[in-house]
């Protein structure tokens, strides 16, 4: 091989060489801004879950009085759902005369309002006050529209909600599974279309479904003994 030929052959591997590692640090710098980026949505998530919880000490409080050993530290992050978009022309129908008013969840930004009690709780005009077996999770929004953010079926409720930012809802509620009814939490992105749920490891067989509910809506009379 000439001279000219070895130097050629010398300065193609070296640029080679160079092109692999900076491809090989691009792929580092990028992996690791995906994962700052991950990390950064879930502690901001779990700041958003830590001050939902710290305003709603009457629904701990009343967790804590049915299981002493109940401890909001024990909530974790479980899973990211998608949902669809699922919405149409109607305006919401609790004004300011229907017992449930007071409990409508204002958007902070005045998007709208969220309800997650008339579902719930049949107050039919001349009859007695009923629950229904299901649950949902209602976002009356300022454009008209009424979208369905949540539904559960009998196996589950909903019990409070707060908006902890003006994009993320927060609901919390129960879940019964194989080992008891467990305490759960549910982060909506409306805008997204998604929610994040909470577990926690405590279970309890004896936990009353709609005892929350009686306790917090104290202008609503059940004592025709609705459970």
């Amino acid at each position: 091989m000439s001279p000219s030929a070895k130097i050629f052959s010398s300065r193609f591997l070296f640029a080679c060489l160079v092109f692999l590692g900076s491809c090989t640090f691009q792929k580092e710098k990028t992996e690791e801004t995906v994962e700052k980026t991950s990390i950064s949505e879930e502690e901001e998530l779990n700041q958003l879950l830590a001050s939902g919880l710290q305003q709603l000490s009457n629904w701990t409080g009343y967790w804590k009085s049915q299981e002493s050993t109940f401890d909001v530290a024990g909530f974790e992050m479980s899973k990211e759902i998608p949902f669809e978009a699922l919405e149409w022309p109607e305006e919401n129908f609790i004004q300011q005369d229907h017992p449930l008013h007071k409990y409508l969840v204002p958007n902070p930004d005045g998007h709208g309002v969220v309800d997650i009690y008339s579902y719930k709780v049949v107050m039919p005009e001349e009859a007695q006050v009923s629950f229904n077996p299901d649950s949902e999770v209602i976002y009356f929004k300022s454009n008209g529209m009424r979208e369905r953010l949540m539904f559960m079926g009998p196996s589950g409720g909903f019990e409070e909600a707060i908006w902890v930012s003006p994009e993320h809802l927060m609901v919390t509620g129960f879940f019964e599974e194989e080992g008891g009814i467990t305490p759960k939490i549910w982060i909506i992105m409306p805008d997204e279309h998604k929610y994040i749920t909470f577990k926690h490891p405590l279970h309890i067989s004896n936990y009353p479904k709609a005892g929350y509910l009686i306790k917090k809506l104290q202008n609503i009379d059940f004592s025709n003994g609705a459970e």
